[in-house]
């Protein structure tokens, strides 16, 4: 009498260690703001005093408030949704050092 065989397939997912890490463009959290200095709070806030257009045209009065690969050292203002926070700003620094 011949033995039955059972084969099992098995799919190997290489790619899930790759997807897992964080890659070098991943979105970078600031720290909260008990940890981020005065002066950078108060910049935030005049960041966002100021505007979309007048923060572009000051960018080196701005530029502390990201770090040297333009991600966010300080956090957003959430009760503030339609002024131009921090995450934005440095959004247009990265795209502007591309």
């Amino acid at each position: 009498m011949a033995r039955k065989h059972t084969i099992l397939a098995v799919l190997l997912l290489s790619a899930a260690p790759a997807v897992a890490s964080p890659g070098r463009d991943a979105e970078r959290k600031p720290p909260p703001d008990e940890k981020v200095s005065r002066e950078l709070r108060d910049l935030r806030a005049g960041l966002i005093n100021s505007g979309r257009q007048r923060a572009l045209e000051q960018i080196p009065r701005f530029r502390p408030l990201c770090d040297a690969d333009g991600y966010p050292l300080v956090g957003n203002i959430g009760n503030k949704p339609r002024a131009f926070q921090p995450s934005q700003f440095c959004a247009e620094v990265r795209k502007a050092g591309k």
